[in-house]
């Protein structure tokens, strides 16, 4: 019997990046289940958060790994659902607007709720770069500590995608692993 983790990917889909690579690196000891968004190239909170929770479970214990806008989505529904336990592992993550990116102002405007997240928090990394032109490495940062997380900060890898050269992405699929034991 294999162990279930979730993906929930950002404003690509569920077949870019690192995401398959991921899925085959994790056989046959954790299964990987890459979760569909609606119309990930204009997200929306509402359904983006519909989509998750009509895919990952309400309670036990859940492993999610997200990238990018996946992050706060990740995020809401840890705080939303009545879980025994959740384990994060978050890349190039953010949980405030973007500057660069004001057409998501709307879908980051609703705060985190670090609080209802905290007391059921199991193992939880989060995965930036200090030369991410997409989401500033800061804000990263700042998820980890609200969180509590281990913080890994690499000098380059962009925002992880595979146009940054993160097709093979070893580091989440060890992260994985470690936030799983």
């Amino acid at each position: 019997m294999s162990e279930k983790a979730y993906l929930i990917h950002g404003t690509s889909t569920r077949d870019d990046d690192w995401f398959p690579w991921l899925e085959q690196a994790l056989k046959p000891e954790i299964e990987l289940d890459r979760i569909f968004l609606p119309d990930p190239f204009r997200p929306q909170q509402a359904a983006w958060d519909g989509a998750v929770d009509d895919q990952l479970p309400h309670d036990g214990e859940v492993t999610v790994v997200a990238h990018s806008l996946g992050c706060v989505t990740a995020l809401r529904y840890a705080a939303r659902q009545p879980l025994d336990r959740v384990n994060l592992v978050l890349v190039g993550a953010f949980a405030q607007p973007l500057p660069t990116y004001p057409q998501l102002d709307q879908f980051m405007a609703e705060q985190v709720d670090y609080a209802a997240i905290k007391n059921k928090l199991g193992k939880a990394t989060v995965i930036t770069a200090q030369n991410d032109p997409i989401a500033p490495y800061q804000y990263a940062v700042a998820v980890a500590n609200q969180l509590g997380a281990k913080l890994i900060v690499q000098p380059d890898g962009g925002h992880f995608l595979s146009s940054d050269g993160y097709t093979p992405f070893p580091l989440v699929s060890k992260e994985v692993r470690r936030v799983m034991e």
